[in-house]
């Protein structure tokens, strides 16, 4: 049973957790994570919410401040949930990154050294080449930016130092464009209003950008007039179009219509070119994806024999990667669009030996359990890997399995099945993906002894 208290006391961080949250005690030996709070500093807190083993609190006075502390540069730090590290130097973002990282090899009993230096941005700022906007109406007008975090209230943003500066400028012409003509955001309550949200999507090498607006109703008046203005007064934006959807994420299968131009952009990744569609799947920093893929193809090693699965394949960006590399590469995506992606950009760049089914990577490789493969790849989402998937492939012996990880808790977890069944950790290497924020991205080799 939670109990909510307020209480102040005075302590040090002494430790950070995995989302950043500063780790103090009480003179009691009392648990209290502190939002906001850098290890070493010493602060006035007071506690929100009391648990029989640890608590929550924020920060009510400053007392001793870290020589790592940055005054954030966005004026939205404190209430927007976009970023939660901007407070913190840069090298210490990414040396806390690699901490978190050590840490979870020597959970796994293996030696920390096997973790190399984390690959850093030289501008860790402006990288996002996607961004899902919320919107809401306020007094003067249409609001819009990210949810504040853990809530669903839009801060509306007056800048952006994560997205790039191009498609912040467009997220303004949206703006101005909804209130010239009377264009309210939908509003839950009363069911009243048109724009829900929009994903701006900017191509990093081609300097395109295409937009996906979800509305709460079928079609509206205006709609072709809203289309044509943004694309005439931002001639960057090459594709615009609308879907009247419950599910906003990558899996809704409701029909998008075109408003204006085409529906994707392409962009260049390892000297292969892709179109990347509305709802596809495509990392969100291109600058770090190209470094992530290039350590993925290193620590792989494949030669033109091998026979090679990428799992969790999206629109084929690491399986046409590593294409020219290989004998044949057999992908596997649960989203059909995303297959019908993948197999259109084999075509546009030639690629012959690159094949790709639908389906759920789980049962996909039930079917292949009896073929020999040399290496797999497997880049899944946050919730990792299931178990069921993890015994096929410990059940086939694939010699070389390369694991490309956005969590460190469902990377150690299933690496830790995978040590357990006859495999070996031959390094694992880091990519700060997303700079400013507590996300890591990671690359792990595994060999079968």
């Amino acid at each position: 049973m939670e109990i909510e208290q307020k209480e102040n006391y005075i302590v040090k961080a002494i430790d950070l957790t995995h989302d950043a949250l500063g780790v103090a005690r009480l003179e009691d030996g009392y648990t209290v994570f502190v939002e906001g709070l850098l290890k070493g500093e010493t602060a006035k807190i007071e506690i929100v919410q009391r648990k029989k083993k640890y608590g929550f609190a924020k920060v009510v006075e400053l007392i001793t401040k870290s020589p790592y502390r940055l005054a954030p540069k966005c004026k939205h730090f404190y209430e927007c949930g976009g970023c939660g590290l901007m407070h913190m130097d840069y090298d210490v973002q990414v040396a806390f990154k690699k901490y978190r990282l050590d840490s979870m090899v020597k959970k796994l009993g293996q030696d920390p050294t096997l973790v190399d230096d984390i690959i850093c941005m030289v501008n860790p700022f402006y990288y996002r080449n996607k961004v899902e906007i919320k919107f809401a109406q306020g007094k003067r007008g249409i609001k819009a930016g990210y949810f504040r975090a853990k809530t669903h209230h839009v801060v509306d943003l007056d800048e952006c130092y994560t997205m790039s500066k191009k498609s912040f400028e467009v997220l303004k012409l949206i703006k101005t464009t909804a209130d010239e003509l009377g264009l309210k955001a939908y509003n839950p309550e009363t069911n009243e209003g048109i724009l829900k949200s929009c994903v701006i999507r900017e191509s990093y090498k081609n300097k395109e950008i295409v937009l996906l607006f979800n509305i709460a109703t079928d079609s509206f008046k205006t709609e072709q007039l809203f289309a044509n203005k943004i694309a005439s007064d931002y001639p960057m934006v090459k594709g615009i179009g609308v879907v009247k959807s419950e599910d906003e994420s990558a899996f809704s299968m409701d029909e998008i219509r075109v408003l204006f131009g085409k529906s994707y952009l392409t962009e260049e990744l390892l000297g292969n070119t892709f179109e990347v569609g509305f709802r596809s799947f495509f990392q969100v920093n291109t600058i770090q994806t190209e470094r992530l893929y290039k350590k993925a193809i290193e620590y792989a090693k494949f030669n033109g024999q091998d026979r090679v699965i990428d799992a969790y394949c999206g629109i084929g960006s690491v399986a046409l990667s590593i294409a020219n590399d290989v004998y044949k590469v057999f992908g596997i995506e649960i989203i059909e669009p995303a297959i019908v992606d993948a197999k259109k950009n084999a075509k546009i760049n030639n690629i012959k030996n690159a094949f790709f089914e639908v389906g759920d990577s789980e049962y996909v490789i039930q079917k292949w359990k009896k073929y020999h493969f040399d290496g797999i790849i497997i880049d899944p989402p946050r919730k990792g890997c299931s178990k069921s998937f993890v015994d096929t492939l410990v059940n086939m012996k694939i010699p070389k399995i390369v694991y490309i990880s956005c969590n460190p808790a469902t990377l150690q977890r299933d690496l830790e099945y995978f040590l357990q069944s006859g495999y070996q950790l031959k390094g694992i290497t880091p990519v700060d993906m997303f700079p400013q924020t507590t996300h890591v991205e990671s690359v792990a080799l595994l060999e079968l002894k």
